[in-house]
């Protein structure tokens, strides 16, 4: 019905709304605690952002392992929490980088030092980007799709098959 790109995208819809709606929980949560860390206790901006980025993380991990990709956990991943966590925690750091790095080339190298700058820098152009890089790495590599189990047919028409791979 659709040609081949936006049906893939028709598919992904489902994810990316459930990536984006639990995402937009962690970003507010990294806003308002960012903001409040900078404007209010005066603490400075890559500080306040690497605080606000880490309980952001924590909200994220913990909505996307239990909504956005809960359907791909199996019981062997399900037991193996610790190392997806993990793996998630480094993805979120690559965006944490990301972010900072925006964040610190407009503060600190521009000087562009006001707090609407920070903001703009770290939370919508570092955020922009990043998302695009934890979307891409938290399906691939931290709540990857495990592959169907063969059925019996296709383990027989497998085993029979002894011409070798297809040239």
């Amino acid at each position: 019905m659709f040609p081949a790109p936006f049906e893939r995208l028709r598919r992904l819809a489902p994810e990316i709304s459930r990536f984006a709606l639990v995402g937009g929980l962690g970003y507010a949560t990294d806003v308002v605690l960012f903001n409040i860390l900078r404007a209010l206790l005066d603490t400075p901006s890559l500080l306040a952002k690497f605080v606000s980025l880490s309980a952001a993380t924590v909200i994220a991990y913990l909505g996307n392992r239990r909504w956005t990709y809960g359907h791909r956990a199996t019981p062997e991943e399900a037991a193996d929490a610790r190392r997806r966590f993990l793996l998630f925690v480094g993805w979120s750091c690559g965006g944490l980088t990301i972010q900072l790095g925006c964040l610190s080339l407009s503060h600190d190298v521009l000087g562009f030092d006001s707090l609407l700058a920070d903001n703009i820098s770290g939370n919508v152009i570092g955020m922009a980007l990043a998302t695009a890089f934890r979307f891409w790495g938290y399906r691939t590599w931290v709540f990857r799709a495990t592959p169907p189990a063969p059925d019996a047919a296709s383990w027989a028409s497998n085993a029979n098959d002894v011409s070798g791979p297809a040239r």
